[in-house]
């Protein structure tokens, strides 16, 4: 019996919306897959802290340093509705919240397959969706209270809108159509919750100005993007008073700039390898497998025949050509329909792989490589200029990376049809490995809070403090645990609290919180800057006696025990102090104890400026030694120098004079006598040192020296 043309396509549209479904159910059941094995962490912390405040404090909460709004608001809205709050099992909450971003990572693989469709027809949105699906990058954003997997949802809307207004353009002289104001409205609401969504943003609308050259009208049509541009800067200005506050000063020192060729391997082994990719996986071909795959796509795509970014082309591209029902099944697959009203390509353009539906209309091929690469040279210029660089930050770039892949799977369908499923299943073979990687192994955790607490209830005492670094996400898992004010009263439980580690008030915060502990506690995060200069150890390590440390994924925790009542003072007896180093640094005062035992620690304390007029255009370190008569160096401290805001001397203001910390410790036999403390500058990279310069302006040395310390022989038991 003979089945219909109708038939067919039915049957056809029934199996696609099938196995889309297969997808979808697939991939939300991998994102809810043990979607709480992994403890709360900072960032997810600080955004359920923040989400979960009064809607009308969210926009201007300090805690957004550089952060938008709106996933914020929407992740509050969420949250009400599931009814989460602070103080909650640690467990239900990191559920409820994450679940948010589970529902958005599911949307945005949805979102691929109608993208993937207006770039080449049915079989590059399944290819695109399947990508998605299993992405280990995707997976992992999509298992955490964050907002990017919100990002690839509004911006991956937002692409397919405007691809719908720009198939209408010029049949339709309207300035705004529906599809042209949900573009704008999707795409204002993706840069108000991530800034760095306007690396894309511009790379789009710089595609969408050469695009309007190109047409005939061009300057109406310039008309119609500079007014679309207007429209999305309206709709954000609300948020430009917050923007101007957090951006403009926002950077990073102590992250290094990478390479163009790191920085792009980087983004590309964990856009397709995820955060857990290892090189060891695929029984130590997953290399082979990551860049096999680029290269595989990279051939596929110039064997579509369609690959030429034909921009001037897309005048003829309508959307209303592309429908589903204008596809037949044949004898060999789903191919055009024979009706001649759905047919306009003429005789050449049946593809039986179901690429593109006319032949003669290319694919806006160069809107996704101007979305991707765009939007990546984008970001590294402003890595270059901010020091800010994660793979994250430019993610926003993976549905355009997904779905070039897609497309270029695809054009394996031209040598054999079931060759871009094949490739497919190639690629998902180490992407599963990937994301059970992510699930599963615990070397590739972010930290693990739970087992730090864990440890603290069961090793402290009363009596004792827990100091933590870093504000998040300890109180999510202990209790009392205080980020600002007074002391907390006696408990049975060690009162714990969040330290901010200012130099200058440090001995005295110290005092207050840890003045009559027997023992204290020192809890810090792996990615922690919040005491580079280490003060915390040198006044702990002054006035008590370090008693271990332990290592946790995640942290380090140290502990002292102490002789309560115990009053911390960083610098007593400050004393002015001069020593040029060339026309770079100078010393201004300093402090050092007069007489020590052996074996004790020997605490000095340096107040350093820039040279007035002077130049400095590298990192430095200063070393400070202790030596004896003969001139052999017994014991010294290597740190860098550092000012109250963390920074390099290059980068010091004139009014900056910071305090650096030093802990020497004295030999154990040394014999009672005289002994000197010196000091050194030298480059942090070639540790070529510095010139002292003396008073009359003259090289004197290298080293001078900052005092005299008698030793009187051991310390008493």
């Amino acid at each position: 019996m003979r089945v219909s043309a109708d038939d067919r396509a039915r049957a056809a549209s029934t199996w696609l919306r099938l196995t889309l479904i297969v997808l979808l159910w697939g991939a939300f059941a991998l994102r809810l897959h043990a979607l709480t094995r992994q403890d709360i962490w900072w960032d997810e912390a600080r955004n359920i802290d923040v989400a979960l405040r009064p809607f009308v404090e969210i926009a201007t909460a300090p805690e957004l340093d550089i952060q938008p709004p709106v996933y914020y608001w929407l992740l509050h809205g969420w949250s009400a509705c599931l009814g989460a709050a602070l103080g909650q099992p640690p467990t239900q909450l990191a559920f409820l919240t994450r679940l948010f971003s589970v529902a958005a990572g599911v949307v945005s693989v949805a979102l691929l397959m109608a993208l993937g469709r207006r770039m080449g027809g049915v079989t590059v949105g399944l290819l695109a969706t399947a990508i998605a699906a299993l992405s280990p990058f995707w997976l992992a954003e999509s298992q955490e209270a964050r907002m990017y997997t919100t990002g690839f949802a509004l911006l991956t809307a937002a692409a397919v809108l405007f691809l719908d207004q720009l198939a209408r353009r010029l049949a339709d002289a309207r300035v705004f159509t529906r599809s042209s104001l949900l573009f704008v409205i999707l795409a204002a609401a993706a840069l108000l919750t991530h800034y760095n969504v306007v690396f894309v943003l511009v790379a789009w609308y710089g595609w969408w100005g050469v695009w309007a050259l190109l047409q005939a009208d061009r300057w109406r049509q310039l008309g119609v993007v500079t007014a679309h541009g207007l429209l999305l800067t309206l709709l954000v200005a609300p948020i430009a008073p917050i923007a101007l506050r957090q951006i403009p000063g926002y950077e990073n020192p102590n992250i290094a700039i990478v390479t163009v060729g790191e920085y792009l391997r980087q983004n590309v082994q964990a856009y397709l390898g995820g955060y857990a990719y290892d090189p060891a996986l695929l029984s130590g071909y997953a290399n082979v497998w990551l860049w096999g795959g680029l290269v595989a796509a990279g051939v596929g795509l110039l064997m579509r025949g369609d690959w030429r970014l034909e921009i001037a082309r897309l005048r003829d591209w309508r959307l209303e050509d592309w429908r589903l029902e204008d596809w037949r099944l044949g004898d060999r697959g789903l191919a055009q329909s024979d009706d001649p009203r759905r047919r306009s390509a003429g005789k050449d353009a049946p593809i039986a792989n179901l690429q593109s539906p006319h032949r003669s209309i290319p694919q806006p091929l160069s809107f996704i490589l101007v979305w991707l690469l765009g939007g990546l040279a984008l970001y590294y210029i402003a890595v270059l200029d901010r020091n800010a660089f994660n793979v994250r930050y430019a993610s926003f770039v993976t549905p355009a990376l997904y779905t070039l892949l897609a497309v270029g799977l695809a054009g394996f369908g031209r040598w054999r049809r079931p060759a871009p499923y094949l490739l497919l299943i190639g690629m998902l073979v180490g992407s599963a490995q990937a994301a059970h990687a992510d699930l599963y192994d615990s070397r590739f955790d972010r930290e693990h809070i739970a087992e730090v607490t864990a440890w603290l209830r069961e090793h402290t005492t009363p009596g004792d403090v827990i100091l933590v670094d870093q504000k998040y996400p300890f109180g999510f898992y202990y209790r009392p645990y205080q980020l600002a004010g007074d002391a907390l009263p006696a408990d049975d439980q060690p009162p714990a609290y969040y330290l901010f580690v200012d130099i200058n008030t440090l001995d005295a915060r110290l005092t207050e919180l840890a003045g009559a502990a027997r023992r204290v506690f020192w809890l810090q995060w792996f990615e922690s800057d919040t005491d580079p200069r280490r003060a915390v150890h040198f006044l702990l390590d002054k006035y008590g006696r370090h008693g271990g440390e332990q290592w946790f994924q995640g942290y380090s925790l140290d502990w002292w025990e102490l002789t309560p009542p115990t009053t911390f003072v960083l610098a007593p007896d400050l004393q002015p102090m001069a020593f040029q180093f060339d026309q770079a640094v100078q010393t201004v005062e300093a402090s050092l104890p007069q007489t020590l035992h052996a074996g004790e620690l020997l605490p000095v304390v340096l107040r350093w400026q820039r040279v007035p007029g002077g130049a400095v255009t590298r990192a430095l370190k200063a070393r400070v030694a202790l030596y004896n008569t003969a001139g052999d160096r017994l014991a010294q401290a290597d740190e860098r120098l550092l000012n109250d805001r963390h920074r390099a001397p290059d980068q010091w203001q004139p009014e900056d004079r910071p305090l650096n910390v030093y802990r020497l410790r004295a030999p154990d036999d040394l014999t009672p006598g005289s002994y000197s403390v010196r000091v050194l500058v030298y480059d942090a990279e070639s540790l070529e040192p510095l010139t002292w310069i003396d008073a009359a302006g003259n090289p004197a040395g290298v080293e001078p020296a900052l005092g005299v310390v008698e030793i009187d022989g051991q310390a008493p038991e």
